[in-house]
C-alpha cells in the first residue's frame, strides 16, 4: 500500500492534472466508441451497396439476403476436431444387431442381462456421459448376445483406464468365440490389451504404452495366429479421454483401430470354418490392489457390415447408416465419424451430377418436438462437414430432420434406438 501513497499525493494535491487525466482518458474511450460505430455503419453501407445483408443461423451458415430472398453463401464446419480422424477409415456395419450403453441399468449394480464370475457395476464417470461398465481385476463379464454371426461384420467400444500414478495396469482381453464349445480356448479371437509403464514403476510418458496382440484359436482350440505386437500409448495416456476400439471382421480378414490409428490388417486371421456367437471381457490378474486401477467399459455395438454399402446411394437411390454420431442431445459430429463421411464424399465426388437430400432421424427418447429439432440440425451439420472438410459444393444437397417419426426399429430395445438414431441420404 505504501508504494501508492506518492501516486495518490500527487493526484489531491494537483487537481489541474487530476483533471486533464480524466479528460484525456475519456477522449480516448470516445474516440475508440466512436471508431467501432464507424466500422459498423461501413459493413453496412458496404452491403446495403451490394444489396444485401448476412445473417448467422444457428447451424453454422453465414446467408445471405438479396430483396428479401435468401440464399445460402458460407458454411463454418460444426466438427471440430474430425480432422485429427482424417486417416480413419473404418465404416461400422449398416445394421446394429447388439448394443449396450447401460442405459437401463441402475447406478451401483451388475448389469442385469450380463454374467460374470466376479463382480463389477454400472457407474457414472465425472465429464463423461452416459453409464458404465466398471470392472476388476482377474474376472470375465460376459455378453447377453448369442447369436451365430455373419461373414461379415464390425463392433465398436469405448474403453477408459483410470490407475495410481506409476502403477502397473493388469491387461484386458476383448474375446469374440463360440460359447457352445468346451476347449479350453474357444475357436475365435482375442484382442490383448497391456497398458504398462516402462519398467512398471517409472511412470513417465515416454515409456508409457500399450501393447496389443492377436492371438486366434481354431475349432479344435489350437493357437492359429499370434500377431505381432503393437506399441501405441493411445490408453494409459490418456486417463480422461476414452479410447475407441473398432475391429471388423471379413470371413478371414480382421482389422482393428485404435481411434484414429489402424493397428492391425490380417488378411487370414481367423480359420475360415469356425462359427462364433459371442463377445466377452477378461481382465487378467497381477497381485496387486485392485484399488490402484479401474477399467471402464460402455458403448458396445455389433452390426451387420454389407459390401460396398455406400453404392446403394448411385444404384438404389437412397443409403442410411447408424456410423454418423453425436454428441448427446448435440448436433456437433464425433470425430470417429470421419470414415463414414469420408466414404459418402467419395461417392459424391465420383458422380459430381448426383444431389442428395440429408435426413436426420432420432430414437423416442425425450420431447418429440425437440427430437424433430435436433434432427434437422444434426442434417444440416453433415452439410456443413461434407462441404467444408471434403469440398462437395453445398448446391448439390438439401437437408432435412424427421425426429422420431420414421423408426424403423423397436424402439424399446437397446439395438432397436440406436438403429433408429441415424443419418440417410436419399439421391433427388
Amino acid at each position: 500500500m505504501k508504494k501508492f501513497l506518492p501516486v495518490l499525493f500527487l493526484i489531491f494535491l494537483c487537481p489541474t492534472i487530476n483533471a486533464q487525466l480524466l479528460k484525456r482518458l475519456g477522449d480516448r474511450a470516445k474516440q475508440k466508441m466512436e471508431q467501432k460505430a464507424g466500422e459498423k455503419v461501413d459493413k453496412s453501407i458496404d452491403d446495403a451497396t451490394d444489396g444485401k445483408s448476412k445473417t448467422k443461423t444457428d447451424e453454422g451458415e453465414v446467408k445471405e439476403k438479396t430483396d428479401g430472398n435468401e440464399t445460402k453463401v458460407k458454411t463454418e464446419s460444426k466438427g471440430e476436431g474430425i480432422k485429427s480422424f482424417s486417416k480413419y477409415d473404418f465404416v461400422p456395419g449398416e445394421k446394429i444387431v447388439y448394443a449396450e450403453d447401460f442405459a437401463q441399468d441402475a447406478i451401483g449394480e451388475f448389469p442385469l442381462k450380463w454374467n460374470t464370475n466376479g463382480t463389477g457395476e454400472v457407474v457414472t464417470i465425472e465429464g463423461q456421459p452416459g453409464k458404465w461398465l466398471k470392472m476388476t481385476s482377474d474376472t470375465k463379464y460376459q455378453t447377453p448376445f448369442s447369436n451365430k454371426l455373419p461373414e461379415n461384420y464390425t463392433v465398436e467400444f469405448d474403453l477408459l483406464l483410470n490407475f495410481k500414478a506409476s502403477m502397473r495396469v493388469p491387461d484386458m482381453e476383448f474375446v469374440v468365440y463360440n460359447n457352445t464349445s468346451k476347449t479350453t480356448y474357444p475357436p475365435g479371437l482375442r484382442l490383448f490389451i497391456a497398458p504398462q509403464a516402462g519398467n512398471y514403476g517409472s511412470g513417465t510418458e515416454q515409456n508409457s504404452i500399450d501393447r496389443f496382440r492377436i492371438v486366434t484359436y481354431d475349432n479344435k482350440g489350437e493357437r492359429f495366429l499370434e500377431s505381432k505386437d503393437q506399441m501405441i500409448g493411445e490408453l494409459y495416456n490418456n486417463k480422461s479421454k476414452p479410447v475407441h476400439v473398432a475391429l471388423w471382421v471379413q470371413k478371414e480378414r480382421a482389422r482393428v483401430w485404435i481411434n484414429q490409428v489402424k493397428i492391425y490388417d490380417l488378411p487370414k486371421a481367423l480359420p475360415p470354418d469356425v462359427a462364433l456367437n459371442s463377445f466377452m471381457m477378461e481382465t487378467g490378474s497381477y497381485g496387486s490392489s485392485s484399488e490402484n486401477y479401474d477399467y471402464y467399459l460402455s458403448n458396445l455395438k455389433v452390426a451387420v457390415a454389407l459390401p460396398d454399402t455406400r453404392s446403394k446411394l448411385i444404384t438404389e437411390g437412397k443409403w442410411s447408416t447408424t456410423g454418423i454420431l453425436f454428441d448427446v442431445n448435440s448436433d456437433k459430429i464425433k470425430p470417429i465419424s470421419y470414415g463414414v463421411l469420408k466414404e459418402i464424399a467419395t461417392t459424391l465426388k465420383e458422380n459430381p451430377d448426383v444431389k442428395v437430400k440429408i435426413i436426420g432421424h432420432t430414437d423416442s427418447d425425450g420431447d418429440e418436438a425437440k427430437n424433430l429439432d435436433l434432427s434437422k440440425r444434426r442434417a444440416a451439420s453433415v452439410r456443413i462437414v461434407l462441404t467444408t472438410e471434403f469440398g462437395i459444393d453445398g448446391s448439390r444437397f438439401e437437408t432435412d430432420g424427421l425426429g422420431e417419426t420414421k423408426p424403423v426399429s423397436d424402439n424399446n430395445t437397446p439395438e432397436g434406438k440406436a438403429n433408429n438414431r441415424r443419418v440417410e441420404f436419399v439421391k433427388i
